[in-house]
C-alpha cells in the first residue's frame, strides 16, 4: 500500500472517522515486517492495540453492560452536606475554646521580670543595643583586613595592563628586525654575468 494512502488512513483513524475494512487494512499493513521507518511508530502502536484486542476481546455483553452502568441512578450528596456542616460547627466551637482559653491566659498582669518603668526599659534596651553594635564592630574588623589583603594582589593585576601597553614598541622593534633580515638577504644577491663571445 502506499505511503500516502496510509497517512491518509491514519489521520482518519486518529480521528476515529475509519470503518472497520479500513481499520482491518491498517493492521494488515502495520502486521507486515518490512514497514517503512517513518511508520515505526504507528507500527508499534497497531501491534500493540491487536495484541490486546487478543488478549480481551470486546463481547456483545459490553454495550448492554456500559447502558446499564450509565442509565444506574446517582446517589445523592446530600450525606456528605450534613458531615461537611458537622465538621464547620465542631472547627468554629474549637476556634471560640482555643480563643476564650487563650485570652483567659493573658489577664495576668505581674509576670515576673516585668516592669512598668518606662525610662528603665528604655535603658536596659539602648545598653544591650548598644553591646551588641559593639560586638558586631568587633566581628567586622577581622573581614576588613581579609578585604584589603585581596586589594593588593588586585591592584598588582592591575599593571599587567600596563605592562602590555609598554610592550607595543617592542613589537614594533620586532618587526623592524625582520623589515633589516629581509632587506639583508636581498643585499646578497648574486649576479651571473655569462663572458662575451
Amino acid at each position: 500500500m502506499e505511503p500516502e494512502k496510509i497517512k491518509v488512513l491514519l489521520k482518519r483513524f486518529y480521528a476515529g472517522e475509519t470503518s472497520l475494512t479500513e481499520e482491518s487494512l491498517l493492521k494488515k499493513f502495520f502486521a507486515q515486517p518490512d514497514v517503512p521507518e517513518e511508520f515505526s511508530a504507528e507500527r508499534e502502536h497497531f501491534l500493540l492495540l491487536m495484541q490486546w484486542q487478543k488478549e480481551s476481546p470486546l463481547d456483545d455483553t459490553f454495550d448492554a453492560h456500559i447502558m446499564k452502568e450509565i442509565s444506574r441512578p446517582q446517589k445523592s450528596g446530600r450525606a456528605f452536606v450534613g458531615w461537611y456542616a458537622l465538621a464547620g460547627v465542631a472547627a468554629t466551637v474549637l476556634l471560640l475554646l482555643a480563643l476564650w482559653l487563650g485570652n483567659r491566659q493573658d489577664h495576668r498582669t505581674n509576670l515576673p521580670g516585668t516592669t512598668h518603668n518606662v525610662a528603665l526599659v528604655y535603658a536596659q534596651a539602648r545598653s544591650a543595643l548598644q553591646l551588641v553594635s559593639e560586638n558586631l564592630n568587633t566581628g567586622i574588623q577581622p573581614a576588613e583586613q581579609a578585604v584589603a589583603h585581596f586589594d593588593q594582589p588586585l591592584g598588582k593585576a592591575s599593571e599587567i595592563g600596563m605592562l602590555t601597553n609598554a610592550m607595543k614598541p617592542v613589537k614594533n622593534i620586532q618587526e623592524i628586525e625582520r623589515a633589516r633580515a629581509l632587506m639583508q638577504s636581498m643585499n646578497s644577491v648574486y649576479i651571473k654575468l655569462k663572458p662575451l663571445k
